[in-house]
């Protein structure tokens, strides 16, 4: 059989590289009676050599090939590849508007199938997907996958047409090659290295710089922390884009400085309490610096309005690290209140987009001082939290994919 696997490139530095990497892998074990080809978008031209391809896994460089260049995507070769491969199955994993535009540039026929099956393995962050967009994914997908139960719940609340092709779960892991709970002394080296405290409290947030990671409200969240003065030495180390040219939507370092203000703290006094570790082009945070990252921080901390999986918070807490999260839902299926601490909200906080927006109609709103009781009841339980994480059962990327390699494999005969 002939699998297609079209995602974000493993050579890239994101939590869709991380994730396609891993489930490549795994496909890639089923040679020499499935032969997989990868489709790999975005692989920045400046960065090469983060992550190889695994191993049994013929590759394409999507952004490399692209003829006029776009926006790395690949739509305009995606057509042309797929006649050239032949696949039996095509998979793609992306969010629903990337999935669909894959889908006009296939030109898929409304009234007829392809010869080939399709399934998706679908990105998810708010409720309320554009109707449009479900209704294109259900009129061509065989199989539809979903990062979590409470996604495929979500999922099947939308509106179709025919029901028959019901989500399934394909969950996320972590790489114990990549991560490792690190033993204290080499914590303390560590700190060294990066010049920070030893008796120092570092709260870590590993988000990219975009509007949805809601990087405001960490830095908010963590001045209130420091006005009310219950957390001695609290550092709040941020490792994301600070480049507006790269992208970056939030400029850290003034928030930061006005919540100060705003809270009547001197940015003198506090100026060091948050570190920032740039991750713009063309610096590059490889899996091994950012276990060390992951390793020399106390407590992680996300406070996005949304969030598909929250990879970054599995792999810290792997590392022995209490979290922080907002209640966006997908926590719940690798998170409970033994090990975390979650900031609450109300139905009625919420606020709705912009009528462009194609992922979601609303988001849900944290105050300021819930995401700061938060952070404090992390640090006063972290020695409880720390105990707990030791008996934590962490799920194997072999594990969470096997469902899906059996359906890999019923296709296959």
């Amino acid at each position: 059989m002939r699998f297609l696997f079209i995602s974000t490139h493993v050579d890239q530095t994101t939590g869709y590289s991380k994730v396609a990497y891993n489930m490549l892998r795994q496909l890639g074990s089923l040679a020499p009676k499935v032969k997989t080809f990868h489709f790999g978008f975005q692989r920045h031209p400046n960065r090469p050599g983060h992550r190889k391809i695994p191993e049994g896994v013929i590759a394409y460089d999507a952004a490399a090939n692209e003829d006029p260049k776009e926006e790395g995507f690949g739509f305009n070769k995606i057509k042309e590849y797929v006649e050239t491969v032949t696949p039996d199955v095509i998979m793609i994993y992306n969010d629903p508007l990337i999935i669909c535009k894959f889908f006009e540039a296939l030109k898929l026929d409304k009234d007829s199938k392809p010869p080939y099956k399709i399934w998706l393995y679908v990105d998810q962050v708010y409720h309320g997907i554009n109707q449009g967009l479900i209704d294109g994914m259900n009129q061509h997908a065989d199989r539809i996958y979903c990062f979590t139960d409470s996604w495929a719940e979500t999922y099947c609340k939308y509106q179709v047409k025919d029901r028959s092709v019901v989500p399934q779960v394909i969950e996320h892991a972590v790489d114990p090659t990549m991560f490792t709970n690190m033993p204290r002394g080499e914590r303390a080296s560590l700190r060294t290295n990066f010049k920070i405290p030893s008796d120092a409290l570092v709260y870590l947030n590993m988000n990219r710089n975009s509007q949805r990671k809601r990087l405001d409200v960490t830095i908010m969240g963590f001045v209130r922390l420091l006005k009310a003065g219950s957390v001695p030495n609290a550092h709040l180390l941020i490792v994301t884009n600070v480049n507006p040219q790269s992208g970056a939507y939030y400029d850290v370092q003034r928030i930061y400085q006005d919540s100060l203000t705003k809270d009547g703290l001197s940015v003198d006094e506090y100026a060091k309490r948050l570190m920032v570790v740039d991750t713009a082009p063309p610096n590059v945070i490889n899996d091994e610096t950012i276990n060390q990252i992951y390793n020399l921080s106390d407590i992680g901390v996300n406070t996005s309005d949304g969030e598909g999986y929250g990879l970054c918070q599995l792999e810290h807490l792997y590392t022995g690290a209490p979290q922080v999260v907002t209640d966006v839902g997908s926590y719940g299926s690798f998170l409970d209140d033994t090990v975390c601490d979650t900031i609450k909200t109300t139905p009625d906080s919420r606020y709705y987009f912009p009528g462009g927006m194609p992922l979601g109609l609303y988001a849900p709103t944290f105050e300021v001082g819930a995401v700061a009781t938060a952070l404090e009841s992390a640090a006063k339980n972290i020695d409880t939290r720390r105990a707990a994480i030791e008996k934590y059962t962490f799920k194997s990327w072999a594990k969470v994919c096997d469902p899906w390699l059996e359906d890999v494999h019923q296709a296959s005969t």
